[in-house]
């Protein structure tokens, strides 16, 4: 038989903390008098909020009070009225109404000179927001004031229920209780959790007040405090949030503590503690604001003392967008590490430890009905361990294309993309690059046979220094091409088959140009003379609602030179390897994709890439991946001129590794996760977690256990121990790894 909940999470944390060796005297201790302090500093800091909103209509928006011409409505099983005294007497299933306020009760008395009435006996108020349960009410029916006995009350919008011997209505939205006690859970007759106060002091929609505080679980008192404010709106509200506790095989002790400061509607700040036992503490800093619809932003500040490594670690990230009209956007994203290896060393993450490099950008962009143009401004910070002033910065970018404009009532038409950069670097020669690319084309439709198009162009790129010379040099190329593209539909037995096949031939004249720089894709145009072929189809059927829904999408593509062959030489054959891809929405329930290279003149999968998803909510979801690539040359998924291209073949590292995510979420309000990265060539797993949640109507308690592996660092490789309890009404905070896991 399972303990009550609140018992059963007391004897499981006891259970872990004696069969856990970090959890010694000391560290109870300290985690005591952390919980403590929050606890403490969480009730005073919200004082400064509660000031600012005095200056605040007293009546809320969405609470009225009835006016006084408006007609009260009566009824009883047996009504008496006294002339002389202006006396409604009313006794059994009493009814009065009176605008949104409503009143029922056993027995009432209803003064009509001085608005007073008097009610006894399953009392139930209701304003038309909030319900207040009493045995008796003695209120004012103009103004809606008085006091209530043995009373309860229910705050819906919050799910809150505040229990008090004496509560007095002294505004619409404000009451005061003696002997009360607050909770959030559904059974308020024996909950899970309690607060008790000798003083409550309520203003919806703002705070709650106590004096002489106890925090219960299931009776049991827990903590007690002589003055606590709590936050009882349901906007973003400033105070602390929940603490996050755990421990690492490596540094000990770990404790992270959110403050959260409403500055107004459209502006709010997170401040943050994190300390990490011996390696060391810091804080973060996050800034967000809204301006308007059209512009909104958010600052991150990182600032991690390393203790171990004795340096300091600093992350900066700031994000701005904005719309300047239906035409014109911007965008800052500025990203700074003062360190390489701060991902490595303190994200809980594996994707982001392996991270390669961080970008700045700056946008500004402009979108025409058939043309487009930015400016951009892009710094790169390596994080692979090289010296970032050798690496090539575009300060600034300009480009501006010209898309598809028919040429008057003549078949061609025109298509013009056009950049010019500035490739900056702290050590090494500067270099300005101009690339222009006119080109024209003509449809020619055949009918039921597709539509032909015949295209040419001329590019032209300008280089200010050659990779050795510096001299500027001009570099020309003559693409021509012809793309044939058809569209088969057919309905059959309820789906819909549409295939779409199409031929892409390009040939191109670079020329032998050894001394441009090497920047990007532009620089590295060679010959062509290639003819692309690719399948695609696709299944539809429609839902209840008549709506299309895809359920099989599937495409081949392979590139074939028309080169001579040159046997023995790497990259030479003239087919390129098969790519499949293949997106099987087999059920609602089970979705497979595959992305694939397969080599015909090695007989093998070059690279094979898949993800399987089991989903059946809300009980399980189930991810699973795979990552393979041999190790050589694979070839590159399309280029500048077009984006099925397969010719061009890139070096790969050999990469071998599954991934997982699972979900279970149980009718007992047991949740289980796992999520990992195995790499199958090391038969080592990088990441692994595991996560264990009891949730219930008003609380839920999270374990999360992770470790992490790093092959090439050992140093770096660490466990991780979590812990997180939410209490509803009392505040939830969740973190990344908690949020990515559950």
């Amino acid at each position: 038989m399972i303990p009550r909940s609140s018992a059963w999470i007391g004897v499981l944390v006891r259970r872990v903390m004696k069969a856990t060796p970090f959890f010694q005297p000391r560290t109870l201790f300290a985690l005591r008098f952390i919980f403590i302090f929050v606890m403490l500093f969480g009730s005073v800091f919200p004082l400064v909020s509660e000031a600012a909103s005095i200056s605040k209509s007293i009546i809320s928006p969405q609470r009225k009070r009835p006016s006084k011409e408006e007609p009260i409505h009566l009824t009883s099983d047996t009504l008496e009225y006294r002339k002389d005294e202006d006396l409604f007497i009313a006794e059994g299933s009493v009814v009065m109404i009176q605008g949104p306020m409503r009143v029922e009760a056993d027995y009432a008395t209803l003064d009509n000179q001085s608005g007073k009435l008097l009610a006894t006996g399953n009392v139930h108020f209701s304003d038309g927001e909030n319900q207040i349960d009493a045995n008796q009410v003695e209120i004012d029916v103009d103004t809606q004031l008085g006091i209530m006995y043995d009373a309860r009350l229910f705050i819906k919008s919050e799910h809150y229920t505040i229990d008090g011997e004496e509560m007095e209505r002294r505004d619409i939205d404000r009451y005061f209780l003696k002997d009360a006690s607050f909770t959030a859970c559904d059974c308020v007759e024996d909950p899970d959790w309690r607060i008790r106060a000798s003083q409550i002091r309520v203003h919806l929609d703002n705070f709650l007040v106590m004096r002489n505080f106890v925090f219960y679980a299931d009776e049991i008192p827990i903590l007690y405090l002589p003055y606590f404010i709590y936050p009882a709106k349901t906007e973003r509200q400033t105070g602390f949030l929940v603490p996050r506790v755990g421990y690492s095989s490596r540094w000990g002790f770990r404790y992270y503590q959110d403050f959260f400061w409403a500055i107004s509607k459209s502006q709010d700040m997170t401040f943050s503690l994190d300390h990490r036992g011996n390696k060391g503490d810091g804080g973060a800093l996050q800034y967000r604001y809204v301006l308007s619809k059209d512009a909104q932003g958010r600052l991150d500040i990182h600032y991690f003392h390393d203790r171990i490594d004795r340096t300091d670690r600093d992350e900066v990230q700031y994000i701005h967008q904005q719309r300047f009209t239906d035409r014109i956007t911007g965008k800052i994203d500025v990203h700074y590490v003062n360190q390489q290896n701060n991902f490595q060393v303190l994200s809980d993450s594996t994707t982001q430890r392996a991270q390669t490099n961080v970008e700045s950008n700056v946008f500004l962009t402009y979108r025409g009905d058939e043309s487009y143009a930015y400016l951009l401004g892009r710094y790169t910070q390596t994080l692979t361990g090289q010296s970032n002033s050798t690496v090539a910065q575009r300060l600034p970018e300009i480009g501006y294309s010209f898309l598809n404009h028919r040429i008057d009532e003549t078949p061609l038409y025109f298509n013009w993309e056009s950049t010019a950069t500035n490739f900056w670097r702290e050590v090494g020669p500067d270099v300005k690059r101009v690339d222009l690319y006119p080109k024209l084309s003509m449809p020619i439709s055949l009918s039921a046979a597709g539509t032909l198009t015949p295209w040419t162009g001329f590019r032209e790129t300008w280089y200010s220094r050659g990779e050795t010379d510096t001299q500027a040099i001009e570099r020309e190329i003559y693409p021509i091409g012809l793309d044939w593209e058809d569209r088969l539909q057919r309905a059959w037995g309820g789906f819909t088959h549409l295939v779409v096949p199409s031929l892409m031939y390009e040939r191109i004249a670079v020329g032998d140009h050894p001394d441009v720089p090497q920047f990007d894709e532009i620089d590295r145009l060679h010959d062509r003379n290639n003819l692309t072929a690719s399948v695609a189809q696709r299944f539809f059927t429609r839902n209840e609602k008549g709506e299309a829904q895809e359920k099989v999408y599937l495409r081949f593509t392979d590139t074939y030179n028309l080169r001579d062959e040159q046997p023995g030489v790497t990259g030479t054959h003239p087919f390129s390897d098969l790519r499949a891809e293949g997106i099987f929405h087999y059920t609602s329930h089970f979705t497979l994709a595959i992305d694939s290279f397969y080599d015909p003149y090695r007989h093998l999968f070059s690279s094979w890439n898949t993800d399987v998803t089991l989903n059946f909510p809300p009980r399980l979801a189930i991810t699973l991946g795979q990552r393979a690539t041999k190790e050589g040359t694979i070839p590159q998924k399309g280029d500048l001129f077009n984006p099925l291209f397969l010719g061009d073949r890139e070096t790969t590292p050999r990469i071998n590794f599954l991934t997982e995510h699972i979900v279970l979420r149980t009718p007992a309000g047991i949740n289980l996760a796992s999520k990992a990265y195995f790499d199958v060539t090391e038969k080592k797993f990088t990441e692994i977690d595991y996560g264990v949640q009891l949730e219930r109507q008003c609380w839920s308690i999270s374990l999360v256990y992770i470790i992490l592996r790093s092959p090439s660092v050992p140093q770096l490789n660490r466990s991780e121990f979590l812990f997180l309890l939410n209490l509803k009404g009392l505040g939830a905070s969740d973190t990344k790894k908690f949020v990515n896991i559950f």
